[in-house]
């Protein structure tokens, strides 16, 4: 339970069972009232710039406002398996569940889940049930198609009907970079790519989506077109934690490179 106990576990159980409601977003002497969703804002924000321990504790304070916010209940379960505590997002999904109910996104997190811990049957099964059930959102979508690679089947297709189903939302554009990169870097890159630059079009001052093309630009060897766009980054996050991780990975690359290019 020391996870649990460092996400406040027994006041979002109070929270939930009370059905605290989120108060509407206003401004109190030009400051906006920091509830549910501002938390929930600020864990997002988080969560895609790779910081998923800042992440958990600002879905937790999401949380001790309205127990009952789905996407902060989620948001902590998708940080857990992006830290590979796969036991802990398996525990808490259940827990989501039983407070909560189920959701689209919850059922595909324990899909997830189970595919990155090697029990596909289960993975099946309850991506299967993420597809059936209620609403739109793209991420059950997204997380066949992890299942589908795995499976030698065509990820791709997955990947576009959850592009299809999220419009023009650079989330679902990243969700999909970051899982084609945890499948298979070198073969999925390119992929990534493919379905990031639509967004940048949309969307040029978002540091996440620069964050994902110099990962992937890295991974294809591609060490100038990488730094430019972690230098992207800088400019529009200055700051941001896991940019000195990312640009050594880059030198790396570009030192195997002129290495590589002595030897020719």
């Amino acid at each position: 339970m020391g996870r649990f106990n460092s996400l406040e576990f027994g006041k979002q159980n109070a929270a939930a069972q009370t059905a605290v409601q989120n108060v509407p977003e206003a401004k109190l002497h030009g400051e906006k009232i920091k509830d549910a969703q501002y938390f929930i804002d600020a864990a997002d924000k988080a969560f895609y710039c790779f910081d998923y321990e800042e992440a958990l504790k600002l879905y937790s304070k999401a949380l001790g406002i309205d127990g009952g916010a789905v996407p902060a209940w989620s948001g902590q379960a998708f940080s857990l398996i992006n830290l590979e505590e796969y036991h802990e997002a398996s525990m808490w999904l259940s827990k989501t569940i039983e407070l909560v109910g189920e959701s689209q996104p919850v059922l595909a997190l324990l899909a997830l889940t189970h595919a990155r811990t090697g029990d596909f049957d289960r993975a099946c099964g309850y991506a299967d049930a993420a597809l059936e059930s209620v609403g739109n959102s793209p991420l059950p979508w997204i997380v066949r198609g992890e299942i589908f690679y795995y499976a030698r089947r065509n990820a791709e297709h997955c990947f576009e009907q959850a592009c299809g189903a999220a419009g023009h939302d650079w989330q679902t554009r990243c969700l999909i970079a970051d899982t084609c990169l945890f499948c298979d870097r070198k073969k999925l890159a390119a992929m990534a790519v493919k379905f990031l630059h639509p967004m940048l079009e949309l969307y040029p001052a978002s540091p996440e989506i620069w964050l994902r093309l110099g990962r992937c630009h890295t991974v294809l060897g591609m060490a100038r077109e990488a730094t430019a766009a972690l230098d992207q980054v800088s400019s529009l996050a200055p700051g941001l934690k896991i940019l000195p991780k990312f640009y050594a990975e880059v030198k790396k690359i570009g030192l195997w490179n002129r290495l590589l290019g002595h030897f020719r």
